[in-house]
């Protein structure tokens, strides 16, 4: 077989000058029940979203949560005249994002299908929040049946199926703000996992060098490291 030659090049964004990484230091574990966490999403979005003004994707793992912090959070956006664009109300993905792009201040709630291959350039997005860490489901018939399958072979599901892919995703919905070389903004993460858990610091490590900064939900204070 003939040598080969490889050639990696960095990635043509400057994320440290670009993108701040935002997390919760004393965020609720997102183990509990969607009506424990609701008070503490509503809090967070409402200073996030201010923070930037709009122009925010917020992403989740749960439609039903998305639902109802939709409807929470409808009169609030309303009055601070943030167009707001909910996943499954009847619109396409295509046409929401059309719609989404013509506001300078318009907040977005998607699930799935938004953590990727959504491309909006410029300062139309700002801010992504990230509600969850994108763990698949593992009662969903195929994941179950992957876990299953590496479980037979004495393997770890955990560590080689279900980190990774999450991972994976997570990278996705954080690639979801540049898309220029003039794009910047926050990406916010509410999971404490991300910080709080062992194979927290493997999502982090998995994104492009840029800026940390530990909020507090508790009070306003920042901290960069």
């Amino acid at each position: 077989m003939p040598a080969m030659e490889t050639l990696r090049l960095g990635s043509p964004f400057d994320y440290e000058n670009l993108v701040t990484l935002v997390m919760i230091g004393d965020a609720p574990p997102p183990e509990q029940r969607d009506e424990q966490l609701r008070p503490f999403y509503h809090m967070m979005l409402k200073r996030y979203l201010s923070e930037t003004g709009g122009g925010a994707f917020v992403l989740f793992t749960s439609y039903q949560m998305l639902k109802r912090c939709a409807s929470d959070l409808t009169a609030w956006l309303s009055e601070r005249r943030m167009p707001l664009f909910v996943q499954g109300e009847g619109i396409s993905r295509s046409e929401m994002i059309r719609r989404f792009k013509q506001q300078p201040n318009g907040v977005l709630f998607g699930t799935d299908s938004f953590w990727q291959g959504v491309d909006v350039p410029g300062q139309a997005l700002r801010n992504v929040i990230i509600t969850k860490l994108p763990f698949a489901v593992p009662t969903q018939p195929v994941i179950e049946a992957k876990v299953e399958r590496i479980k037979d072979r004495g393997g770890n599901p955990f560590g080689e199926y279900q980190l990774p892919s999450a991972i994976l995703k997570f990278k996705q919905g954080f690639g979801r703000l540049v898309r220029t070389q003039t794009d910047s903004g926050l990406v916010v993460v509410f999971d404490p996992r991300i910080h709080s858990k062992s194979y927290g610091k493997q999502f982090i490590d998995a994104l492009p060098k840029c800026k940390i900064r530990m909020d507090r939900a508790s009070s306003k204070q920042e901290t960069y490291f």
